[in-house]
């Protein structure tokens, strides 16, 4: 998938679970976005946010050093262009409603569905103006 420039989107991934890392990484190559990082904590997450400067982030919410509410704010405040799709296995609707207050653009429930995580991972990119 290529930005409005002819480039692919960058794209960070970001879960403590090396299987959930490894399905998002195949799933974002799959709809042709180049994987810049892959980060297992919020902290190792922010510091490559801030030195990748990746289109997109896919994150889990619930980080073992890191609040992912928290995580997104922080991440917002380096660049706000930044486009962050939230994952979870605990979809709570009041801590999804903050996460795209706070600066998300989407959610994807787990267990990943695939084909919908495909299409939600899309709809974003295409609708942003990059």
């Amino acid at each position: 998938m290529l930005k409005k420039d002819g480039t692919p989107f960058t794209c960070l991934i970001v879960d403590d679970s090396r299987f959930a890392r490894s399905s998002l990484v195949k799933l974002v190559e799959q709809i042709g976005v180049k994987v810049i990082g892959e980060a297992a904590s919020g902290a190792e997450a922010l510091e490559m946010h801030e030195r990748l400067v990746p289109d997109a982030v896919t994150m889990d919410l619930s980080l073992p050093d890191v609040d992912g509410i928290i995580l997104v704010r922080k991440m917002m405040n380096v660049n706000p262009n930044t486009l962050i799709i939230l994952s979870s296995g605990i979809p709570h609707e009041e801590v999804i409603e903050e996460a795209l207050r706070a600066g998300a653009e989407h959610f994807i429930s787990k267990p990943l569905d695939v084909n919908k995580a495909k299409q939600i991972i899309e709809w974003v990119l295409r609708v942003s103006d990059k």
